[in-house]
């Protein structure tokens, strides 16, 4: 606890992994490769028991090449929470426009997160369970990372205050439920799938969150719509 802590108090950094081929291209889509490789490895067998010489067969990247592009297993798991993290960055980027109602731009995130969460929820189940295995600088790139996150949300919400369509005292707070209960689907889905469907469960959520904030009920269901499985 006090790790974290430490390191989500300090500024905000990023980790660049090393590669020794100068084409950044090659490297990125090897890379993906590699992350793709890494994904269904991770997910099946977990962290420990993966070695890079399954990696480099499952990748079909030589294992003296592999590591020309990565110099550890910490740089994998390092890329594989990078790759997940890619997936949402536009739909937090799109807390950022001021001129759109907060209201709007919370629901629309709500529903788009959940949606994006649920196509990767066997990643999330492998990022929630594997993160204690990143070494310290990992770790520290990707609560900063996460704190940026929750940071869009809070922003969102403060100005939903401001306009009336929030009431919180503390935006912070709310804010890192709202990141926690995004997950809720991908780590207790073997509870609740029996009771409820997909689409169910994004709209309660969405309900959850906006009572919380004060929403009244009847604003909350506005132009409610049905989520597909994907």
């Amino acid at each position: 606890m006090k790790k974290e802590q430490e390191i989500t108090n300090s500024r905000a950094v990023t980790k660049e992994v090393v590669a020794q081929v100068a084409n950044r291209k090659l490297v990125a889509r090897r890379h993906e490769q590699i992350v793709h490789a890494a994904c269904e490895l991770f997910s099946r067998k977990g962290y420990h028991p993966t070695t890079m010489r399954e990696i480099s067969t499952s990748s079909g990247i030589n294992l003296s090449y592999l590591y020309k592009y990565v110099s550890s297993k910490d740089d994998i798991l390092y890329l594989f929470y990078e790759h997940l993290h890619k997936q949402w960055t536009p739909i937090y980027s799109s807390l950022e426009d001021k001129n759109s109602d907060p209201l709007d731009q919370l629901k629309d995130f709500l529903r788009s997160m959940l949606e994006v969460i649920h196509k990767f929820k066997d990643e999330m189940k492998t990022m929630y369970s594997e993160s204690r295995h990143l070494e310290r600088d990992s770790l520290h790139a990707v609560l900063s990372t996460e704190s940026g996150m929750i940071k869009s949300i809070e922003k969102v919400i403060i100005r939903g205050v401001k306009k009336g369509r929030f009431k919180t005292k503390d935006p912070f707070f709310a804010a890192n439920i709202i990141q926690y209960l995004l997950v809720i689907e991908a780590l207790r889905g073997w509870n609740l799938k029996d009771q409820y469907t997909f689409s169910r469960i994004v709209e309660m959520l969405e309900d959850f969150v906006l009572s919380a904030l004060g929403v009244e009920f009847r604003e909350s269901h506005c132009e409610k719509r049905e989520v597909p499985l994907p």
